[in-house]
C-alpha cells in the first residue's frame, strides 16, 4: 500500500472519530439542556449540518494532503531520476577511463617488451662488433675499446656541431621576428605631431603703413630691431606681411614676439623696440622653463635640476634636419619606453637618457664637438649616473654601448630619425640619392649586373647578377664592394642594406 492510500485511510479515520465525538458531545449536551421544547427535526438537522461540515472539511484536508503528497513523491522521483542519470554518466566515464588505462597498460607492456628485445639485440651487436674489431685489427679488447670510444666521440662532436648550427639559425630567425614585432609595436604606439621647421616666420599686418613705421625714418627702427634681435626683417617680399629670417630658431622666436608686441602697441621707435625685445626675452625665458618642465614630466623626472631643465627647454628652439628637437626628443622618449618595457630594461634610466641624448645640440653653435659628446659632458657636469651617460654618448655608436639601455637609445633615435616624414628632405634630393645609390652599384658590377633596384626609400638595394658570369663566392665579394662604394661616395641617413641575388634556373620539357 502506497503512502497516498495510507494518508486517505488515516484522514477518513480522523473524520469518523470527529463525527462520533460530535454525536457524543450532542448527547451530553442534551442531558443538561431541556430538549423538550426543541423539535427533534431541528436537532437532527443541526447534527446533520455539523456532520456535513465536518465531512467537507475532512474531505478538503484529505484532498490537500493527497495533493501535497503527490507533489512530494513527484519531486522525489525527479531527484531520484537525476541522481540515477548522474550515476550512469559517472559509471560510463569510469568505464571509459578504465578502458583507456587498460589500453595504455597494454601499450606500455608492449613497448617494454620491444625495448627489452632492442636492448638484447644491441648488446648482441655490440659483442659481435667487439669480436669483429678484435679479429680484423688484431687489437686487444682495451685497445679496441679506446678506438671505438674515439670514433664515437668524433661522431658526437660532428652531431653536436650540426645541432648547434641549426639552433643558431633558428635563434636568429626567432630573434629577427621578435625584434621586428617589438619595433612595429613601438612605432604603432608612438604618435607625435610633426611640423616642419623653416628659417622664416611671418607676421600679418592690416595696413601697409605699419611697414613704414617698422622701417622708421631713414631705416633707424628696422636697423635697431635687427641689431637687438640678430634677425633679418623683410618687409617688401609679400603684401600685408612682415617676414623675420634667421637660422637661429631662438632668435627668430624672440624677434617674432617683440615685433608682434610693437605692432599691437603702435608706438615704434628705438626706445620702444629695446623695451619690447627685453620683454620678449623674458617671455621666451619663461616659455623655455615651461618647455623644460613638459619634457621632464614626459621623461618622469620631476626633481630635475633647474639649470638642466632650462637647458632642455631650449630644445623647442633648435631643429635637426628640419625637425623640431623637442618633438624628436618626445618621440625618442616614448619609443625608448616601449622598447625598454619589451626587453625588460631600466625604463626610468632609458627615459632620462632619451631626454638628454640630443641636449648637446642646444650648444653645438658654442662648442666645437659632436653633439652627443657635448650631451655626455653636460650629464657629467650634473653628476648623473655613468650608465645613463654611456646611453647618451653611445647613441651614434662611435662610443661602444655598455648596457642594454644604451642600445635602446640608439634604436629609438634611429627609428625616430629614419621613419617617413620625420625629417625634411626635398623630392629632388630624394631622387638624386636613390639614383646615386643605384649608379654606385652599377659602377662596381658593370656588365655582370642585370638589374638594380633601390627600395625602402633608399635603405635597401637589390642587385640581380648574371649567374653565368658571377659565382656564389663572387656574389658575396660583390655585395661587400658595393657597400663600400656606397659608404665612401654617397650621403644617406641610417644604413643601406646591399643584397646581391644570383638566381639559377633549370628548364626542361616533358614530352
Amino acid at each position: 500500500m502506497d503512502n497516498i492510500s495510507v494518508m486517505v485511510l488515516l484522514s477518513l479515520g480522523v473524520a469518523f472519530v470527529v463525527a462520533l465525538a460530535t454525536v457524543l458531545i450532542l448527547k451530553f449536551v442534551f442531558k443538561w439542556v431541556n430538549v423538550k421544547d426543541i423539535p427533534a427535526s431541528e436537532i437532527e438537522n443541526a447534527a446533520k449540518r455539523i456532520m456535513g461540515d465536518r465531512m467537507k472539511r475532512a474531505e478538503q484536508e484529505i484532498d490537500e494532503m493527497k495533493e501535497r503528497e503527490e507533489k512530494r513523491i513527484k519531486e522525489m522521483r525527479r531527484e531520484s531520476t537525476e541522481h540515477e542519470e548522474i550515476l550512469i554518466e559517472r559509471e560510463k566515464k569510469l568505464n571509459k577511463r578504465s578502458r583507456l588505462l587498460d589500453e595504455k597498460s597494454e601499450d606500455l607492456n608492449s613497448r617494454e617488451v620491444k625495448l627489452k628485445d632492442s636492448i638484447e639485440r644491441l648488446e648482441e651487436d655490440r659483442n659481435e662488433l667487439k669480436k669483429e674489431l678484435e679479429r680484423i685489427s688484431g687489437l686487444s679488447k682495451e685497445e679496441a675499446r679506446e678506438k671505438l670510444v674515439e670514433e664515437i666521440d668524433q661522431d658526437m662532436k660532428e652531431y653536436e656541431a650540426k645541432k648547434i648550427r641549426q639552433a643558431e639559425k633558428n635563434i636568429e630567425v626567432i630573434a629577427d621576428e621578435k625584434a621586428q614585432k617589438i619595433l612595429v609595436e613601438a612605432m604603432q604606439k608612438v604618435a607625435t605631431d610633426y611640423v616642419g621647421e623653416t628659417t622664416t616666420k611671418s607676421i600679418k599686418v592690416e595696413d601697409e603703413k605699419v611697414k613704414g613705421r617698422v622701417i622708421g625714418k631713414e631705416g633707424r627702427n628696422i636697423r635697431s630691431f635687427e641689431q637687438l634681435t640678430g634677425v633679418d626683417v623683410i618687409v617688401d617680399e609679400s603684401p600685408n606681411a612682415i617676414a623675420l629670417s634667421s637660422f637661429d630658431p631662438l632668435r627668430r622666436e624672440i624677434a617674432y614676439v617683440a615685433m608682434t608686441k610693437l605692432i599691437a602697441d603702435g608706438r615704434i621707435h628705438p626706445g620702444s623696440i629695446e623695451e619690447s625685445v627685453r620683454k620678449a626675452k623674458n617671455d621666451i625665458s619663461a616659455e623655455i622653463k615651461k618647455n623644460g618642465q613638459i619634457l621632464a614630466d614626459e621623461a618622469g623626472w620631476p626633481d630635475m635640476d633647474l639649470g638642466l631643465m632650462k637647458l632642455v627647454g631650449k630644445m623647442k628652439y633648435r631643429s635637426s634636419y628640419g625637425q623640431s628637437l623637442m618633438s624628436h626628443t618626445i618621440e625618442v622618449i616614448r619609443l625608448a619606453e616601449v622598447l625598454a618595457n619589451e626587453i625588460g630594461a631600466d625604463v626610468s634610466l632609458v627615459k632620462k637618457a632619451a631626454l638628454l641624448h640630443d641636449v648637446g645640440k642646444v650648444l653645438t653653435h658654442k662648442v666645437d664637438s659632436p653633439h652627443h659628446h657635448i650631451s655626455g659632458q653636460i650629464a657629467r657636469k650634473y653628476m648623473l649616473d655613468e650608465k645613463l651617460i654611456n646611453a647618451i654618448e653611445a647613441h651614434h655608436l662611435d662610443i661602444d654601448p655598455q648596457t642594454p639601455e644604451a642600445v635602446v637609445i640608439y634604436l629609438a633615435d634611429a627609428i625616430s630619425g629614419s621613419r617617413p616624414g620625420a625629417r625634411k628632405d626635398s623630392y629632388e634630393q630624394y631622387i638624386q640619392r636613390i639614383e646615386g645609390i643605384e649608379a654606385a652599384a652599377k659602377e662596381v658590377g658593370g656588365e655582370r649586373i642585370q638589374d638594380v633596384f633601390a627600395i625602402k626609400a633608399g635603405r635597401e638595394i637589390r642587385i640581380i647578377v648574371n649567374p653565368k658570369i658571377v659565382s656564389d663566392d663572387e656574389a658575396i665579394v660583390m655585395a661587400r664592394d658595393i657597400a663600400k662604394e656606397i659608404e665612401s661616395k654617397q650621403s644617406y641617413p641610417g644604413n643601406v642594406e646591399v643584397t646581391v641575388i644570383r638566381e639559377t634556373r633549370a628548364t626542361d620539357i616533358a614530352k
